[in-house]
């Protein structure tokens, strides 16, 4: 013997199944406004992060620029003086500008600018020329007039 499921009345049936069908429809509202919601912070938020992205990638390009700067100056330090100032020397040559070598005597009001490193100096008159005090390189353009120009 079995028994047969006790069903609700008619009338009771339809107002459960209004009340179930509202909730249902009540919580599937809910759960757009949740996904709005949740899709709203989720755009603010990575509109945020590109922000701060774009930020440090351009702070980090000045860091670069700076690092390849520091890193030039480095190997032009560690490089042999007569590789990095030969192209100058022939641009003193070619272009007719005096030049010096370290041993010779330095001339009148003449300021020595070392071709190796760009240093200049105003060594004292009759002077013999020495390497340059910064790279060690000894070859020079001579500036007449020193450092009025």
């Amino acid at each position: 013997m079995t028994k047969e499921p006790k069903l609700p009345q008619e009338d009771d049936l339809t107002d459960e199944l209004r009340r179930d069908l509202e909730n249902m429809i009540e919580d599937e509202l809910a759960v757009e406004d949740l996904t709005a919601n949740k899709a709203a912070f989720l755009r603010a938020w990575l509109k945020d992060d590109l922000h701060r992205a774009v930020e440090y990638l351009r702070g980090l390009g000045g860091e670069l620029q700076t690092l390849e700067e520091r890193t030039g100056d480095w190997l032009l330090d560690a490089a042999d003086p007569t590789e990095t100032a030969w192209p100058n020397l022939m641009r003193c040559i070619r272009s007719g500008e005096p030049w010096a070598l370290a041993g010779e005597i330095v001339g009148p009001d003449e300021e020595l600018q070392c071709l190796g490193c760009g240093y200049r100096a105003l060594p004292p008159r009759g002077s013999q020329i020495t390497p340059c005090h910064r790279c060690g390189y000894g070859c020079f353009r001579q500036i007449k007039g020193g450092l009025q120009e």
